[in-house]
């Protein structure tokens, strides 16, 4: 490796690595010129082991990708590389650009001893993953507000904190660095799993980034009382380049849905002004998976200006129950009457109704209003619904399977042969196509 000139990028992850072979990567990676990404040893790397390759790292002039993650690390390993970055920067070698420390057991003193400790050496990462890191709280997240807030992550692009017990504490401990000036630059903010709850929600969501484009709350139960306030922040112009927002299993119904669906629809009318003549609003991708979307959801969301639409196990069919308490609340033409409505789902592309329980006569509705449709069209004319459809997802519904759905599938793509349709759950995932 030395000697090498070509090599950019080194995986060695899943394989022990003793301090010892660290040691003797480090001299290597010292020498190589032109490496570029480096994701060495499993669990048992450990602290002694990042010691051992950290004169490595501060001596690479080429290196900008690290991943670090599920490397059996803790705050010691963390000072280690922040003393590595320090010394990288001092010397001329060039920042790194993504920095993975994902599934360590890091907690706030090893933020802490990372951002604190590298004297400055973070301004160039566009990426930090913080994922499962034992950040819980506000006094977790505090080393990460302050690095933010002092401009010390000037270039971040993307920050992922899923799965630390952050709370709303921690939320709101974040909340104002979010807002601030040094973190002007983000553009992909992911807290899944992080326990914020409503509380949560509404600290976070008054403070977005301007620029942000991707916003990831799944997995917290924000409830419909988070959901009102991230409708709200979002009617009130908050992150006006959002083009995906994942609110997968966040515990949301049809009020909030629906509020939510208005305030998108409220910014879709807003940017389609500021545009030239012509020109259409762009889309946004929406993920409300395992929640519970019933009639009145799916009404609101017909007139949203959405690209994808995630409603994977929303208990649409089967005789699941909405929000608005009846069994089987949204019936079975209810899904086909929204697309079969004129200008409605105007800008959709995607559409996931995977794992809902729906059985044929559920589906075949929807079939036959998009062939009908399709049919009786012409060209491109965006009055006709869903004019922009070029994928729809049925997999994992008892009806996918039913030979009439297929031969509706069959007259469906005679029509629109650019429409694809999926109906095998081993296409999709556990999750749907978004894999929240």
């Amino acid at each position: 490796m030395e000697a090498n000139t070509t090599l950019q990028e080194l995986i060695v992850s899943s394989h022990p690595v003793s301090s010892a072979a660290a040691a003797a990567f480090a001299r290597a990676l010292a020498a190589n010129t032109t490496l570029r990404s480096l994701d060495l040893g499993n669990r048992s790397f450990g602290d002694e082991a990042l010691a051992a390759l950290a004169p490595g790292i501060a001596a690479s002039f080429s290196l900008r990708h690290l991943n670090l993650e599920a490397k059996g690390l803790s705050a010691a390993g963390c000072a280690s590389l922040a003393a590595a970055m320090a010394a990288r920067s001092g010397g001329g070698g060039g920042g790194l650009h993504e920095l993975l420390l994902g599934q360590n057991s890091l907690g706030g003193a090893g933020l802490a001893a990372l951002l604190e400790g590298c004297g400055g050496a973070c301004s160039s990462v566009r990426l930090l993953d913080l994922t499962a890191c034992g950040l819980e709280g506000a006094d977790g997240v505090q080393p990460l507000a302050a690095a933010l807030k002092q401009g010390a992550l000037p270039s971040l692009r993307v920050l992922r904190v899923d799965g630390n017990e952050l709370g709303a504490e921690g939320a709101a401990a974040l909340a104002p660095s979010l807002g601030s000036s040094g973190a002007a630059r983000l553009q992909q903010l992911h807290m899944q799993r992080c326990s914020l709850g409503p509380q949560g929600a509404a600290s976070l969501t008054a403070a977005l980034p301007g620029g942000l484009a991707v916003l990831d709350m799944g997995g917290n139960a924000l409830s419909c009382q988070g959901g009102a306030a991230l409708a709200a922040a979002l009617a009130a112009g908050a992150a006006p380049q959002l083009s995906s927002l994942l609110l997968c299993a966040c515990g949301l119904e049809d009020g909030s849905i629906a509020a939510l669906a208005e305030a998108l629809g409220n910014r879709g009318s807003a940017e389609g002004t500021e545009q030239d003549a012509g020109a259409a609003a762009p889309g946004l991708a929406l993920d409300l998976s395992r929640n519970a979307a019933g009639a009145a959801a799916v009404a609101a969301l017909a007139t949203a200006p959405l690209s994808a639409l995630c409603l994977h196990d929303c208990k649409l069919g089967g005789g699941g129950q909405g929000s608005s308490g009846a069994a089987g609340s949204l019936a079975p033409a209810a899904p086909a009457q929204q697309l079969a409505t004129p200008g409605t789902f105007s800008l959709l592309q995607e559409l996931d109704v995977s794992g809902n329980k729906l059985e044929a006569a559920e589906l075949l509705p929807l079939l036959e209003a998009l062939t009908a449709t399709a049919a009786t069209g012409t060209g491109e004319d965006n009055s006709r619904p869903c004019p922009c459809l070029r994928l729809l997802v049925i997999a994992a519904n008892p009806g996918a399977a039913e030979e009439a759905v297929t031969a509706a599938i069959e007259r469906l793509q005679g029509v629109r042969p650019g429409l694809d349709v999926v109906r095998r759950a081993a296409d999709t995932g556990e999750g749907g196509l978004m894999q929240c």
